[in-house]
Order: structure tokens, then C-alpha cells, then sequence
């Protein structure tokens, strides 16, 4: 076999060792990084001070009280509506109201102090506000945003100025004497609309 043969032949046999040794595979550069995300949850919590803010004896047509409270943003966002929700039973004294319901003669009329002025919310009878459901319900929170553009943000505390009035409709309202309205609010704290973050 000629020189040039032998060295074919050799050339040959170190490039099929050097495959079956190398499997087959290569090398190439890399790198290898980690991102570590953390998706929290924020919080939604109203405080409402006092819990009780009407305890009202001896009423009559005509007499009206107006009371403070306060409203608190003690969450991480900020409120886009406050929902009040109302219910109440009737003690019937005498058992005479017939289909006379105390809560069509006591009007509610709600309203956010704002830099010391009033911005009006709503002016219902408590049987209008017991008939309204889901987002008919008054949003309280409203005035807010009217007069400033925002919604309640975190930490925000701010006065709402309620007046109750027993109006004199200039009829006969005898059957109302010695009866008793027990009313529950419920206050319903919503989120804004989702954005990009």
C-alpha cells in the first residue's frame, strides 16, 4: 500500500474514532438566568365609626336629627364605590298600620362633607332605599369622586353628614303613634376597575 494510502486509511480511522467518542454532540455557549415574580393581592377594608348612628325616641311629624360619621380606607386599595344597603322591620305598637308602612314617612337624606361644605348624595324615604338592589343602590362614594376626580384612597377618612326627617305628609298619621323602625345599613366597599400594572 503507497504512503499516501496508509495515510487516507488513518485519517479515516482518527475521524471515526473521534465521532463514536464525541456521540455525536457539540459545544456551544449559554447562559442561564431566573426571574423570581411575586403577584400579591391587595386589600378592600371600610371601617365605618360609629356603628350606631340614630337611636331616636319620641318622634312626630315634622321632627328631624342630623348626625356625623366617618368612613375609613384601611386597605392597600383604593375604593371606587361605597353601596348602602338598607333594611328595616316595623314594631307595630297597636297593631293598626294596616298596609301603612312607618318607613314611606322617614326620609334619609345623606351628604358628604367636603372641605367643610356639603355635596348632597341622595334624599329617599327608607322605603325607597329598602327597594333598591345590586348597583341600584345609592353609591355614596359618589359625591367623592363628583368633587374631586378620585376615588378613596387608602388611608383616606372622610365625614358624612346624615339627616333623618319624620315628614308631617298633612294627613292623618295617628297610626304611627308609639311604633318602632329598626333599620340595619350595609355598607358595600367595591374595587376600581382593573388597569395595567
Amino acid at each position: 500500500m503507497s504512503l499516501k494510502k496508509q495515510f487516507a486509511v488513518t485519517l479515516a480511522s482518527v475521524g471515526l474514532g473521534a465521532a463514536l467518542i464525541g456521540g455525536g454532540t457539540f459545544a456551544y455557549f449559554n447562559d442561564k438566568e431566573e426571574v423570581n415574580n411575586t403577584f400579591a393581592a391587595g386589600t378592600l377594608d371600610l371601617s365605618v365609626n360609629p356603628e350606631v348612628v340614630f337611636d331616636l325616641d319620641d318622634m312626630k311629624p315634622g321632627d328631624y336629627s342630623i348626625r356625623n360619621y366617618q368612613i375609613e380606607n384601611n386597605g392597600t386599595l383604593d375604593i371606587g364605590k361605597v353601596y348602602l344597603s338598607t333594611d328595616y322591620t316595623v314594631v307595630d305598637a297597636n297593631n293598626n298600620n294596616g298596609s301603612e308602612d312607618l318607613g314611606e314617612h322617614l326620609f334619609v337624606e345623606f351628604k358628604w362633607n367636603w372641605d367643610n361644605g356639603t355635596i348632597p348624595v341622595f334624599n329617599k324615604s327608607m322605603a325607597e332605599l329598602k327597594a333598591l338592589t345590586g348597583s341600584d343602590r345609592p353609591n355614596i362614594a359618589e359625591a367623592y369622586f363628583a368633587a374631586t376626580g378620585t376615588h378613596l384612597p387608602p388611608g383616606d377618612l372622610d365625614d358624612i353628614i346624615v339627616g333623618i326627617s319624620f315628614r308631617d305628609n298633612g294627613a292623618d298619621q295617628n297610626v304611627f303613634q308609639g311604633d318602632e323602625l329598626k333599620v340595619k345599613w350595609g355598607f358595600e366597599a367595591t374595587q376600581t376597575e382593573g388597569e395595567a400594572k
